[in-house]
């Protein structure tokens, strides 16, 4: 069965807490960005946070996209066109706890925004969610002052836009690599920036994160920069991939702390090299086969030596299903149709199932929680969930 786009629009939030969403910018001093044609210019990063609130009587949900970031929607073939969020923009804090544990969120060629239905539900049930826009990555990067800085296929090692490389398919890994590395690079200098807040300053965050109990997810090439990130980065407790392939040296080694893996199904890396070419899906057999044995290879890694690792994949899930569009009507023959057409789960079923394996993740390892059932193994109530790297 071929699942089918949402007109509904992002699924309510389940936890106590209203939500609220505000947006930051940080400047980072001592990095160059690289992705600039201009070599003073210094890393500059926007970052939108969802988090438990206190809004006042009546106050509006904020618009899902805002104006000037539509092109990420657009990119898509997404209809955003007013749509609402949950979230209530710059709501205060609520009050029912001195602070709140932190996620750091990466995603890999789109702003945060498209991930809001799960910082949403995360924010809901006590999180403070800290989504970080990988500059020149995303269709757009948006800042306070009017600049608007466009995507940069380097930011996105090529992946996105017509595929033409003609390098060695090892030259094409490398630059992989090198952009998840400088994404991690980015969620350090965030987590830099949140230390920084004094306990004693005004401000919507100051003084109200738990920074003992940091943690960080990620989707695609922002799995592999949230693992990488807390392999190097001893402030960071725990991280979740959403089906990330590990380019950098966390899929090699692994890292000693815990770990959980959400992974959709991959049936275009089933195939040997000789058998992917021969059926038109590569054209290059040596390339397919190292590709695969990265993939597959680092998620067993992850899982053997991560303390503990929790490794899952979920029936009839996409790369995409993780993200929002599934959840969002879209328009024309856009490629959010094309990616509905190879997932067979339900959108909403989804967001269930990665939302409720975050939380039972997060809950056990910067709560101190017991470990649930659905951490633990099978269970007849999630039967798409398959246990153990594949």
């Amino acid at each position: 069965m071929q699942a089918t786009s949402d007109p509904e629009g992002l699924p309510a939030p389940t936890g106590r807490h209203p939500v609220g969403r505000a947006s930051f910018e940080w400047v980072d001093p001592g990095r160059v960005d690289v992705y600039s044609s201009n070599p003073q210019d210094r890393r500059e990063l926007v970052v939108w946070v969802w988090y438990p609130a206190a809004p006042g009587p009546g106050a509006e949900r904020a618009v899902y996209l805002p104006e000037p970031w539509a092109p990420a929607g657009q990119l898509l073939g997404l209809d955003t066109a007013g749509l609402r969020s949950h979230a209530v923009a710059d709501a205060p804090l609520a009050d029912e706890r001195s602070s709140y544990p932190v996620l750091v969120q990466s995603q890999s060629g789109f702003p945060p925004l498209l991930l809001a239905a799960i910082a949403e539900e995360l924010a809901s049930h006590g999180y403070v969610v800290v989504g970080v826009n990988h500059t020149y990555e995303s269709a757009v990067t948006v800042f306070a002052d009017g600049r608007v800085v466009p995507m940069s296929p380097a930011a996105v090692a090529g992946l996105l836009g017509p595929q033409t490389e003609t390098r060695p398919y090892q030259e094409q890994f490398a630059q992989r690599a090198a952009v998840c590395d400088y994404k991690a690079a980015d969620l350090a200098s965030v987590a830099d920036q949140l230390e920084q807040l004094p306990a004693d300053a005004a401000g919507l965050l100051a003084g109200r994160l738990d920074l003992d109990r940091l943690g960080a997810l990620g989707h695609s090439f922002g799995g592999n920069a949230a693992l990488q990130w807390c392999r190097n980065d001893r402030r960071c407790r725990a991280a979740a991939n959403l089906d990330g392939a590990l380019w950098t040296e966390v899929g090699r080694v692994g890292l000693d702390r815990p770990v959980l893996q959400v992974l959709a199904e991959h049936p275009q890396l089933a195939p040997s090299g000789a058998e992917a070419v021969a059926a038109g899906m590569a054209t290059d057999a040596a390339a397919y086969e190292t590709e695969k044995a990265i993939t597959f290879g680092g998620w067993r890694t992850v899982q053997q030596r991560a303390r503990p690792g929790y490794t899952v994949q979920v029936k009839g899930a996409g790369h995409l299903s993780f993200l929002d569009v599934g959840l969002l009507a879209a328009q024309g023959e856009g490629p959010v149709k094309a990616m509905l057409a190879a997932t067979s789960i339900a959108p909403r079923r989804m967001w269930r199932i990665t939302c409720d394996l975050l939380l039972a993740f997060f809950a056990t390892h910067l709560q101190q929680a017991a470990v649930p059932p659905l951490l633990m193994g099978p269970s007849g109530d999630y039967p798409e969930v398959l246990f153990g790297s594949p």
